[in-house]
């Protein structure tokens, strides 16, 4: 029988109640030591104390087993706190990612139907200048204060005494446990519904095997999977000390710090482990000795750069999935990966490939639809359970996947391994009465908006695009530059656009 991930946890923090399990980790000013007297520090024990505490907060105020809880905050030891306690408390946790513009995070908090919200103090005074008609409480992911709704009075500490054993009300496996909104939305936003169980067997497939060494160090943001399943789920099921790099996203800070924690595993995608863990004059791979292995996905690994890691003599393991599988729907074994491919299918998964080239996979990993969208369900996921990846690729003789690209080339893979849907763009700036149309494409890496002005003129019709688009976007999808052109664009007899024509 398969067992609940919560379940596991319990385990986990029962064994190891007295070990580091989460840091807030902020720099001191000159990125040389962890500045300690900054964030949330927690053993094992003591998360599970403030997850019992928080879940009692949402039993105070009232909430049902099932009601939708957004999170939308930075990374943080609250933020994990906040998931767990929800998920214990058997609430569906609403993963929404802070990066974005506030009218876009309101749009998916109405959207998921949420009751609560759980953010940063500087984004409630953002979030709440517009209208949120379903939330009843917000609270801060700062220190649990209640920024809005009724204030419960409950008691700073538990008793440590009144805590026998630990453990979840875990709920069936079958259960709704998250909605994540899909970064690449058009339209109606898409919200990826995950269970319980896409949880679990994407965790359980996490087979790298323990470590001495239990420190980890947290990058990506816990709204998408790979954060949340792949970076602190995943590490606190296996025992390991999580360090949430807190107040910088700069290259030097990200490598001063895998040098002070000295982590058994680095875990990104090719573009940053160029940036941050190579030499750029001599290419030579820079790592401490405590690193055992190379965790890869998000975006196709360049043949130089797979060699160069092969060369190290650490394990590499590559990954690919998409948020519609939770994390991963193939994976590297440890120790066993084989040039070129993403890994062999995971367990719990199968995998085809349709006679178009398409990957279609079904099994444990894949979602439960999308929120409040069946005809966008049905198009991803047909009528015998297959889901549609939109990636090109084959299979080998032993079960190996070698992903290809997309099948359907509007989509926009950037060298961070953001997903970009360039219509989502390209409605913003066709709103512009300034603008008869435009098209967005990928040049050199960046984004690029071609442009057709209207009959309106503008003096800097660039700048404008740029300074008016830019703050409307996430900061992963934001325009680099917009070329005007005075032709109409090419479109086919259809009216689409012709997008081969200007890559």
């Amino acid at each position: 029988m398969t067992e609940h991930y919560l379940d596991r946890l319990a385990r986990i923090i029962n064994e190891n109640w007295n070990e580091p399990a989460l840091t807030d980790f902020y720099l001191t000013e000159d990125g040389t030591a962890q500045d300690t007297s900054r964030g949330n520090h927690y053993t094992y024990g003591e998360m599970y104390a403030q997850i019992v505490r928080v879940a009692d907060y949402l039993e105070r105020l009232g909430l049902q087993k099932g009601d939708h809880i957004a999170i939308c905050g930075a990374n943080s030891a609250h933020w994990v706190i906040a998931y767990l306690a929800i998920a214990s408390y058997q609430g569906v946790i609403v993963t929404i990612l802070h990066t974005q513009s506030s009218e876009d995070i309101v749009k998916q908090i109405d959207f998921s139907d949420a009751k609560v919200l759980f953010t940063d103090e500087d984004m409630w005074l953002e979030l709440k200048k517009q209208s949120l008609p379903l939330i009843k409480h917000v609270i801060s992911l700062e220190n649990w204060e209640v920024l809005y709704g009724v204030e419960v009075q409950i008691s700073n500490q538990y008793l440590w005494d009144s805590i026998q054993k630990v453990c979840f009300e875990s709920g069936s496996l079958d259960d709704t446990a998250i909605i994540c909104f899909t970064s690449g939305s058009t339209g109606v936003p898409k919200g990826v519904m995950l269970s319980n169980r896409n949880i679990t067997n994407n965790i359980s497939n996490a087979n790298y095997p323990l470590t001495s060494n239990k420190h980890y160090l947290s990058l990506v943001p816990y709204a998408h999977t790979g954060g949340l399943i792949g970076e602190f789920l995943s590490n606190l099921e296996w025992a390991k000390y999580v360090h949430i790099l807190k107040g910088t996203s700069y290259f030097k800070d990200i490598k001063n710090a895998y040098n002070l924690i000295s982590p058994y595993m680095i875990d990104c995608v090719p573009d940053l482990f160029r940036l941050v863990y190579m030499d750029k004059q001599t290419g030579s791979i820079l790592l401490n000795n405590t690193c055992e292995i190379i965790f890869m996905g998000g975006a196709k690994l360049d043949d130089k750069l797979e060699q160069k890691i092969i060369e190290s003599g650490i394990p590499l393991m590559m990954v690919y999935g998409q948020t519609e599988t939770g994390l991963a729907i193939s994976l590297s074994p440890y120790g066993y990966h084989r040039v070129g491919s993403s890994g062999k299918i995971v367990e719990g998964m199968t995998a085809r490939i349709a006679s178009n080239g398409e990957i279609l996979v079904k099994g444990e990993n894949v979602m439960l639809g999308y929120y409040k969208n069946p005809e966008a369900t049905a198009q991803k996921i047909d009528a015998d359970g297959w889901l549609h990846t939109g990636d090109r690729g084959h299979l080998d003789e032993d079960g190996y996947l070698y992903v290809e690209g997309r099948l359907e080339q509007d989509m926009i893979v950037l060298p961070n391994g953001e997903n970009i849907h360039p219509d989502n763009i390209e409605r913003k700036i066709n709103a512009l009465p300034e603008v008869a149309e435009s098209i967005v494409i990928a040049r050199g890496g960046n984004l690029v908006a071609i442009v057709v002005p209207s009959a309106i003129e503008h003096q800097d019709l660039r700048r404008f695009i740029l300074r008016t688009i830019n703050p409307q976007l996430p900061s992963y999808s934001q325009l680099y530059d917009v070329e005007c052109i005075n032709e109409p664009l090419a479109r086919t007899a259809k009216q689409t656009l012709k997008r081969y024509l200007y890559k």
